[in-house]
C-alpha cells in the first residue's frame, strides 16, 4: 500500500475583540498598531490586515464610502484602487452585510479588501488585506470573515487583545486606554459606575518581599485614603472597599467635584502566568459586592 502524504498540522488561531468587533487571526499575528475603532495586524514580515469602524448617521453607500477611501490615498494609491468583486467565498460569509469589495497596488505591495454596512446595528468597517508580493493568494482570509462580528446581542461583551481576555457588561463603553511595557490599563463607563481594568508584568519583579496587599500600597494605593478597608486578604488576592460614612455634606462636595461616593477594587496575583490583575469599580451608588465578582472571574490573561 502506498505511503499517504502526510497532513499538515492545522493552524493555530486565537481571538481579537475590541471595541464592539472581535474576530480569529491565525496566532502569529500581532497587533502593531491600536486605535478607539482602529487596529492593524502585523507579523514579522511586515503588515497583514487592516480594520477602522465607527457608527453611521443617515443613509450610508458602500461605493460612496469606496470613493471617499480612494480621495483620501496620495495620488498612485488614488490611481490604482478600484472596486472589485469579492471572491465567491467571501462573498458567502459576509452575506449579511451590505458590502462592495477593492483591490489597490503599490509597487510590489498590493491589497484586497472589502466596505461593509451591518443594517442591525448601523457600524461601517473598512478591512484591507495587504498581499506582498501583489497578488499573493490569501488563503486565512475567508476563515477570518467567517468569524468577523460587529456587534452583540449578548449580555456581556468580549475584550482581547496582547495578552488580556475579559467579558464585561455590554453597557459600558469605553472611555480611555494605555498599553505600556509591564502595564495595560482600560477605563470604561455606565451609566451608574466607571469601570477600570489594569494588569501588570512581570509579577515576580514587581511582588517581592511584601506580596500582593504590599504591591497595592506601594503602587496602586487603592487603600492610601484610610477609608479603604481590607476586606479580603490571601497570599494571592487582596480586595478592598471604601468604608466611609456618607454623610450630606460629603454627597454634596463629591458630586460638585464630580467624584464617586463608593470604590470597590480587587486585585490577583495569576501566579502560574506572572501577571498581576486589577478590577476597580466607582460610582455615586453602593458597589454590589456580586457585580465585582462577575467582572473578575471574567477576566484573565493568556
Amino acid at each position: 500500500m502506498a505511503n499517504q502524504p502526510e497532513k499538515s498540522a492545522p493552524r493555530q488561531w486565537r481571538e481579537i475583540a475590541w471595541n464592539g468587533v472581535r474576530f480569529d487571526v491565525p496566532a502569529n499575528w500581532e497587533i502593531g498598531e491600536i486605535g478607539r475603532r482602529y487596529l492593524l495586524l502585523e507579523t514579522a514580515d511586515g503588515p497583514r490586515l487592516e480594520i477602522k469602524w465607527g457608527p453611521v448617521k443617515g443613509r450610508f453607500s458602500p461605493r460612496t464610502q469606496l470613493k471617499r477611501l480612494a480621495a483620501s490615498q496620495n495620488r498612485k494609491l488614488r490611481k490604482d484602487l478600484r472596486p472589485e468583486p469579492l471572491p465567491p467565498s467571501w462573498e458567502k460569509v459576509l452575506r449579511p452585510y451590505e458590502n462592495i469589495g477593492f483591490l489597490w497596488r503599490s509597487g510590489p505591495i498590493g491589497g484586497r479588501g472589502t466596505v461593509l454596512y451591518c443594517p442591525h446595528c448601523r457600524q461601517a468597517t473598512l478591512l484591507q488585506f495587504y498581499q506582498a508580493p501583489y497578488k499573493r493568494p490569501i488563503p486565512y482570509a475567508t476563515q477570518l470573515l467567517a468569524s468577523f462580528a460587529d456587534h452583540t446581542d449578548r449580555p456581556l461583551m468580549t475584550w482581547a487583545v496582547f495578552d488580556i481576555h475579559a467579558k464585561i457588561p455590554s453597557n459600558y463603553l469605553l472611555k480611555t486606554f494605555r498599553f505600556e511595557a509591564g502595564q495595560y490599563e482600560l477605563g470604561f463607563s455606565s451609566r451608574t459606575s466607571i469601570l477600570t481594568l489594569q494588569r501588570w508584568s512581570p509579577a515576580d519583579a514587581l511582588l517581592g518581599h511584601g506580596g500582593i496587599a504590599g504591591f497595592q500600597r506601594k503602587y496602586v494605593a487603592y487603600s492610601a485614603n484610610r477609608s479603604m478597608m481590607f476586606k479580603t486578604r490571601s497570599p494571592e488576592i487582596v480586595e478592598v472597599e471604601d468604608m466611609s460614612e456618607k454623610g450630606m455634606m460629603q454627597r454634596l462636595r463629591r458630586r460638585l467635584q464630580r467624584l464617586p461616593l463608593y470604590c470597590r477594587a480587587r486585585l490577583w496575583h495569576e501566579v502560574d502566568k506572572n501577571r498581576i490583575l486589577g478590577v476597580r469599580l466607582e460610582g455615586q451608588e453602593p458597589i454590589e459586592s456580586q457585580h465585582l465578582q462577575l467582572i473578575c472571574s471574567n477576566y484573565e490573561t493568556i
